[in-house]
């Protein structure tokens, strides 16, 4: 029997995703004490009728966001559908997962470096989160605060961030001699964006999103 081409699309995309994050770091078992217990909880209360799930593993200047924002106003403008019935989940890890913390973890590991980011008004490697609040002429999504972090959480998207991919980092950083990875990888996730939630693992939990009834697009 032939597979349907919104699952063949489906799994090819998580296939992809399994080669970026690392395979290695999938079936390796958990590598600090602070993973987060499994919980499913991010998926209570996702009754919309329209479901998506953007996996996004690039910064890419923000296109996520502004895609983001366009598709909340598409619903919307174009199709009359409130934000209420759509639910929209955006998934980082990879080269995202510094969209996830806050401006004093951006600063203190110099991740807007680490990603290969310049600020035009600096010059220098940006030091705090202009994805979460972009300022004026800051070149994230479509260059107005409505396609940040914090403006989209405001119209119901939520945003998870991934453990294993925040252990990575960890490690990574620690080779820069930013401290241990263990306490590095603590303060990381002590230093959340408010309303971002931490799973386990972002592949597992686009898995529960697709038995949920998410599409899932990467963006």
């Amino acid at each position: 029997m032939s597979m349907p081409n919104f699952l063949a699309t489906n799994r090819r995309g998580f296939v992809g995703a399994l080669a970026a994050l690392g395979l290695q770091q999938l079936f390796a078992g958990d590598v600090f004490a602070q993973t987060p217990a499994p919980s499913d909880t991010w998926l209570d209360g996702m009754k919309g009728k329209h479901k998506l799930f953007f996996d996004v593993p690039e910064p890419d200047g923000g296109t996520a966001l502004r895609h983001a924002h366009g598709y909340l106003d598409g619903w919307r403008d174009v199709y009359g559908v409130a934000e209420r019935d759509v639910n929209l989940v955006v998934g980082l890890y990879g080269r995202t997962t510094p969209w996830g913390v806050t401006d004093a973890m951006w600063e203190k590991y110099k991740l807007g470096a680490a990603i290969g980011l310049t600020d035009s008004t600096t010059n220098a490697p940006p030091v705090r989160n202009w994805f979460a609040h972009p300022k004026p002429g800051d070149p994230v999504g479509d260059g107005t605060p409505a396609s940040s972090i914090e403006a989209l959480q405001a119209r119901g998207v939520t945003f998870l961030l991934c453990n294993n991919a925040l252990q990575r980092w960890s490690g990574r950083l620690e080779k820069s001699r930013l401290g241990s990875a263990k306490d590095i990888h603590a303060d990381l996730s002590a230093h959340a964006l408010p309303g971002v939630v931490i799973v386990p693992n972002v592949l597992v939990s686009m898995t529960k999103a697709f038995e949920h009834g998410f599409g899932s697009v990467r963006t």
